[in-house]
């Protein structure tokens, strides 16, 4: 549904989803989720550092694709 939408790439992406907000309520929680600039560099300081943790000598031959993954599941993974 949302795919045959046609978006036009001088669109602010703002403006689009204040138009669209209410046509795709889910997507747009997403957009603003996702979208956001963090206010603070404290999401970062927090991605190096489970990097940190992850790379250790005993795990120097990890690609980075294997890293990013790990850490993306690491960062995402819901509260038990």
């Amino acid at each position: 549904m949302y795919k045959r939408d046609r978006v036009d790439p001088e669109v602010d992406p703002l403006e689009w989803w204040k138009t669209y907000s209410s046509k795709y309520p889910r997507l747009s929680v997403l957009a603003h989720r996702y979208l956001a600039v963090p206010g603070t560099s404290v999401p970062s300081e927090r991605i190096f550092s489970t990097a940190g943790l992850i790379l250790t000598k005993l795990r120097n031959r990890l690609s980075p694709s294997c890293v990013d993954k790990i850490i993306f599941l690491n960062k995402n993974k819901l509260s038990e």
